[in-house]
């Protein structure tokens, strides 16, 4: 079901169209690992609040 995404994608990303953090969103996979951790280090509690500033996600309000 993927695969047609995927390759869309890769079109996407060779013709320019999708920046590198659109390809691999890692802030968005690190976030959603955070979200279900149940002890968070302080320096994990400030990127995650600064990455749900930056992308409005709703998570600081």
């Amino acid at each position: 079901m993927l695969r047609r995404f995927a390759a869309e994608a890769g079109r996407r990303a060779d013709a320019g169209g999708l920046a590198e953090e659109e390809l691999y969103p890692s802030d968005a996979a690190w976030s959603g690992l955070y979200d279900r951790m149940h002890t968070h280090k302080p320096e994990e509690t400030e990127r995650r609040l600064a990455l749900a500033f930056e992308h409005g996600d709703g998570f600081a309000e």
